[in-house]
């Protein structure tokens, strides 16, 4: 009896050890994992199209990296019940685009804010991460107006509610500018009015196309309620530059050679092949004179 009750004792330890090594290890394994971090941004492209931008890095600090080839669930709520949108897979950089045409229109909940929610889901080396933002949508328009003999430029940013009416947005900070070759030129940041709207001067010094044609550009930086927003429209309000390819002549920079080059060139190259030829025949000369003496 004292030996079977010596056995089972020795069996239950033998089980509690198993279990506390399967455990240790198994928090081992957890530590192990990689933390990983997902960055998400919203953006509304002039085209009204809405941008989801995500970034995917593991560790942390200058050893941060991007998460490669991960998939990563994207999803809104609906009436407060989330809504798969779409699954987008990171590149080299751990980088991901999810582009929602203008027409769908996010739902919002009774503050007046959409939520887009994206998750990773992890692996056996990296753990999950999670990342939500909310946002409102906000419009703006530009119109081109001359007040007291000068070009403005009038940016209206306003709401619009679920039955069409538009309700506009005090204290938004726009930079104002145009689209140069590569980059945009910002030359006034102004702030909306109580009716929406800010007007600032167009310079008369901003170099434009062949007509006078620039795209002028209204940009809302990451702001904490309606994201980054971006809204273009051309005018024919720029200088006049006339980009049209002129021959430079006959110069040393241009596509013709100088005359003076040319015949200097010509010359040279006739007293070489003269000096060439006369050498030649003076060979040839020696060599029948050898004969002859021979």
């Amino acid at each position: 009896m004292k030996t079977k009750y010596i056995l089972n004792s020795c069996l239950l330890l033998v089980l509690l050890f198993c279990l506390i090594a399967t455990s240790a290890k198994a928090e081992t394994s957890a530590q192990k994992k990689q933390r990983t971090r997902l960055k998400m941004y919203y953006e509304k492209l002039p085209d009204n199209n809405k941008k989801i931008s995500l970034i995917l890095t593991q560790g942390s600090g200058k050893k941060a990296s991007g998460v490669q080839q991960a998939q990563i669930h994207i999803s809104t709520l609906v009436d407060e019940e989330p809504i798969e949108l779409t699954t987008v897979e990171t590149n080299a950089n751990g980088e991901a685009i999810f582009i929602v045409e203008a027409g769908y229109e996010f739902s919002m909940n009774e503050d007046g804010y959409s939520v887009i929610m994206a998750r990773y889901d992890g692996n056996d080396s990296l753990r999950s991460a999670k990342k939500k933002i909310e946002f409102k949508d906000l419009n703006v328009e530009i119109s081109f107006d001359v007040i007291d003999s000068a070009n403005h430029v009038v940016v209206y940013a306003f709401e619009t509610d679920s039955i069409g009416e538009k309700s506009p947005i005090e204290g938004i900070d726009l930079n104002i500018g145009v689209e140069r070759l590569y980059s945009t030129y910002f030359f006034e940041e102004v702030e909306t009015d109580e009716d929406g709207t800010a007007s600032v001067v167009f310079p008369d010094d901003i170099p434009g196309d062949d007509k006078g044609n620039v795209k002028v550009m209204v940009k809302i930086d990451e702001h904490d309620d309606y994201g980054t927003i971006t809204k273009t429209a051309d005018v024919n309000w720029g200088t006049i530059v006339d980009y049209s390819i002129t021959s430079n002549g006959r110069s040393l920079f241009g596509d013709q050679a100088p005359t003076w080059m040319i015949i200097t060139t010509f010359i040279l190259l006739v007293g070489a092949w003269y000096h060439f030829i006369l050498a030649t025949a003076k060979v040839v000369k020696i060599k029948k004179l050898g004969k002859e003496q021979d």
